[in-house]
């Protein structure tokens, strides 16, 4: 049966006027497109008068509405959404159908911005969620998180390898139950920040920290964090910052500018006999104020030796200067140790310049690598030892220097003074005390001390928690002959620290010559006396060591540990070519 027009549209206008009264914002259209639905709220949306829009075609009053397309296909359009102004808008537009004919159709929209931003919201927080549970699991500090009840929230595996348990067995359990932190859980009373206390975890010394969590200021939780898995590590810390505040404060003294002794006896490192007995007569003979001529192989130790005659010696709060009589260039020398006059030579600075003689009034100069000085300066030498006055360079005045002269050589003076590089006459007046520090391979029973002090220095230099070596380290350390001593020693051990991966060093962080040696041992050690393969493998040290070099026969014995006479010396003993 036919419907009416006229009657439809009359009906739709009476039925759908309940719409008048809805907040979201309807528009309705007759079969012709035209509005017969425009209630209040699509007025103040799309700022348009009702009475103006009501019989005009859609198109006229919403230019970018869907609703004559829903007309023409019947099909609804569901959960489009529109912008008007700054508004987000959802609509739902739906034929009218009567009778199976379509007489009109409806839309009705909601303001969503609101939704939209919350939306948008939810999805940052989402996002900022996950990037802190992604920190939360990558850090390498341990965290682990209780609710108000107790019971483990969460935790990483940093905090779980270090209470020994697994992520899966631990959430939802008790923490009394999985930490021997008891205190943690005592926050959820007190709702107090808990930082720096010290908790033994498994055997270590664990610095943490114990924070609440609150939410709408009601306590919800807490959460224990590692700051320092081991007391050690903090120690290490400290130690760094230390010595950077102590280089910031005090620039670096590549001139050997620096007045200020840092070594007393209590760092020579050694209880065998031969190292107690230099330690007594170093404080008898500091309370003296005569010359001291320290002798030893490369890297014994002498400097070490002069710092500590200083600090035990009346003359402590003095200044403590150092000269390396072969590293300055025989032509600035002089100037160096004497200082000199404006106007000197060519280049001198304005107002002239203090020597080192002159800085270590009222305490003491050491003249380190003193058989390397040139014989004229020598005698220049001589002449303060025995006047207590120096001239500078272009001044006729003599000046007055109280100073206790310390010098160091690891060469043969008499060796020398039969060549005629060294004079006899200084030789007798450094020489009045002569102390001697033996070589490493004449007290090996002092390696394993020597071992550990410089595992606990590196541990703080590194940021590590190395313990030991491992047995086959210590047997090779103790076979070998250690030619640059204490300084090579040394050495191999922060080559170690380099390549070490976890507490314990083992042969393989050892340079290859020492590696040879355990493998030697281990292969024809029945073929071969042990000085034989240590003098294989104190050559094959030497040729690698010249080899990484290019040649650079300094750097070589600086790799090595050992001085550039040295080194020449092991190259004729070993038939190297120079």
């Amino acid at each position: 049966m036919a419907i009416n027009k006229a009657e439809s549209t009359a009906f739709l206008r009476d039925e759908l006027s309940i719409f008048n009264c809805l907040h979201n914002l309807v528009v309705a259209v007759d079969y012709q497109g035209r509005v017969i639905i425009f209630n209040p709220t699509s007025e103040r949306v799309f700022n348009y008068p009702a009475e103006k829009a009501l019989g005009r075609p859609i198109r006229e009053v919403v230019p970018f509405t869907g609703l004559p397309k829903v007309l023409q296909t019947g099909k609804p359009h569901i959960g489009r959404k529109f912008i008007v102004g700054n508004a987000l808008y959802v609509v739902n537009r739906t034929p009218i159908i009567r009778n199976n004919n379509i007489v009109g159709a409806i839309g009705v929209a909601q303001e969503i911005t609101e939704l939209q931003h919350l939306a948008q919201e939810l999805k940052e927080i989402k996002e900022v969620n996950g990037l802190l549970e992604n920190i939360f699991h990558c850090t390498n500090e341990g965290y682990i998180a209780i609710g108000n009840d107790g019971r483990v929230l969460m935790l990483n595996e940093p905090m779980a390898e270090l209470l020994g348990v697994t992520i899966e067995t631990t959430v939802g359990r008790h923490i009394r139950e999985v930490a021997p932190d008891k205190r943690l859980h005592q926050v959820l009373w007190t709702g107090k920040l808990q930082y720096g206390e010290v908790v033994r975890i498994r055997g270590r010394e664990t610095v943490i920290m114990r924070v609440p969590l609150y939410n709408q200021g009601k306590l919800i939780g807490a959460v224990s964090k590692v700051i320092f898995q081991d007391v050690e590590q903090l120690l290490a810390l400290a130690e760094k910052i230390s010595i950077q505040r102590r280089n910031f404060t005090c620039p670096s003294t590549t001139n050997n500018d620096n007045q200020t002794a840092r070594y007393t006896v209590e760092n020579l490192i050694g209880t065998s006999r031969e190292m107690v007995r230099l330690k007594e007569t170093i404080l008898r003979v500091a309370q003296g104020p005569s010359t001291v001529l320290i002798r030893g192989e490369s890297g014994t130790g002498k400097e070490l030796v002069a710092h500590a005659l200083h600090m035990a010696s009346p003359r402590h709060r003095g200044p403590f200067v150092k000269v390396n009589c072969a590293a300055v260039p025989e032509n600035l020398l002089e100037s160096e140790l004497f200082g000199y006059q404006e106007g000197a030579f060519t280049g001198a600075r304005k107002g002239g310049q203090i020597g080192k003689f002159e800085q270590a009034d009222g305490g003491t100069i050491f003249l380190d690598e003193i058989g390397d000085m040139p014989l004229p300066m020598q005698a220049k030498i001589l002449r303060v030892l025995q006047e207590k006055e120096i001239e500078r360079l272009g001044d006729t005045r003599p000046r007055a220097v109280d100073v206790r002269v310390v010098a160091a050589t690891n060469r043969n003076l008499e060796e020398l003074i039969k060549q005629g590089q060294f004079r006899e006459d200084l030789f007798y007046r450094l020489n009045v005390v002569s102390l001697y520090i033996p070589p490493l391979r004449n007290r090996p029973d002092d390696i394993p001390m020597l071992v550990q002090h410089f595992i606990k220095k590196f541990n703080r230099e590194f940021g590590l928690l190395v313990r030991d070596v491992s047995p086959e380290v210590r047997e090779v350390l103790h076979a070998y002959d250690w030619p640059g001593n204490v300084r090579e020693l040394e050495n191999v051990m922060e080559r170690a620290f380099n390549l070490v991966e976890g507490d314990i060093i083992g042969i393989k962080h050892m340079p290859p010559y020492l590696q040879k040696i355990s493998q030697g041992k281990k292969r024809d050690l029945h073929n071969r006396t042990l000085a034989t393969l240590l003098q294989e493998v104190e050559k094959e040290a030497v040729l690698e060591a010249l080899a990484s070099s290019g040649g650079n026969k300094m750097q070589a014995a600086k790799m090595l540990g050992i001085s550039r006479a040295w080194l020449y010396k092991k190259m004729r003993q070993h038939g190297i070519r120079e």
